[in-house]
């Protein structure tokens, strides 16, 4: 991958570099002891009334066959190929179409200790994501889950994670170590409102290394997949929240920005920035609508 952190930028591959890392927040990849350390995300690709989860072969061998493994360097390819060959669980989320402006949205994805701090100004989660590297970051979720994640790939419209760590706490007498591999897939269509809207398809890839443990995840996937599916589908409705925020109250998401006290002063810099930005297009096409209107009511 090239060194590129832009916030829109055509491709981040980084296959030339050492591995990096990245965290997604805690209802991407935690939301209960056996996916804590797996599980931030239609009209077009997903279109579906009512999207459903799905772990079947054909939607494993659908993900796996656009894995870009040709992108990575070896050791990466290796960590990669050692969970997604032989997980002992695999989950495709329910795919959620969201309203969010693109530029926000990767923002948000590549920077999850902004959401986390922002859920910590709410007092909705106790949870702590810390940035150790450019692409690395380390995720403790106050209840027993400790993990580093590392982003491997990222462009536009996919984004390739690996996470390991354990959890240790009382569901299980011994310490649960596991590795995980997250796929998150996006597609941008413009409506005809001129917003943005982003489908998410979010493949999760999780291998539990404890004999004992690992069966126990079998046996109880269905309750704890529905669990991670309702956190997937609550997280990305936050990033369409965020950004509706954004739109409207442009003065507020400064402020908000001001608050944020757990992420590097660039971090904070950059997400105040970005808000402005969303702040002035949304202003921008509400102008151009209303301009719109009144030609046709003078016609």
């Amino acid at each position: 991958m090239a060194e590129n952190n832009s916030l829109l930028p055509d491709s981040t591959d980084r296959s030339r570099e050492p591995s990096r890392s990245m965290s997604l927040d805690r209802r991407t990849f935690v939301s209960s002891s056996v996916v804590a350390l797996a599980t931030a995300m239609s009209r077009t690709l997903w279109a579906s009334p009512e999207p459903q989860a799905d772990s079947s072969r054909q939607s494993r061998e659908d993900a796996l066959a656009v894995l870009p493994l040709s992108k990575l360097n070896a050791a990466t390819q290796r960590k990669i190929v050692d969970v997604v060959d032989h997980p002992s669980v695999y989950r495709r989320m329910p795919a959620k179409q969201i309203d969010c402006d693109p530029d926000l949205y990767l923002f948000l994805i590549r920077h999850p200790e902004v959401v986390v701090n922002i859920w910590k100004i709410m007092g909705v989660s106790n949870m702590r994501a810390e940035r150790v590297a450019p692409f690395q970051w380390k995720g403790d979720d106050g209840a027993g889950t400790l993990c580093d994640v590392e982003l491997c790939y990222g462009t536009q419209d996919m984004h390739l994670i690996y996470s390991e760590g354990f959890y240790e706490g009382p569901l299980f007498r011994k310490k649960m170590n596991a590795k995980c591999v997250l796929l998150l897939q996006s597609e941008y269509e413009r409506g005809t409102d001129a917003k943005t809207y982003i489908g998410n398809r979010l493949d999760v890839f999780l291998l539990i290394e404890n004999a004992g443990v690992d069966l126990i995840a079998k046996t109880l996937q269905p309750l704890v997949g529905s669990v991670a599916d309702a956190n997937f589908q609550e997280t990305t409705k936050f990033l369409s929240k965020l950004s509706q925020t954004a739109e409207r109250n442009g003065p507020g998401m400064q402020k908000l920005a001001e608050r944020l006290e757990d992420v590097k002063p660039e971090v904070q810099a950059e997400f105040a920035r970005v808000s402005a930005a969303v702040h002035a297009r949304a202003a921008s096409r509400e102008g151009g609508v209303a301009q719109a209107q009144s030609q046709q009511r003078t016609r």
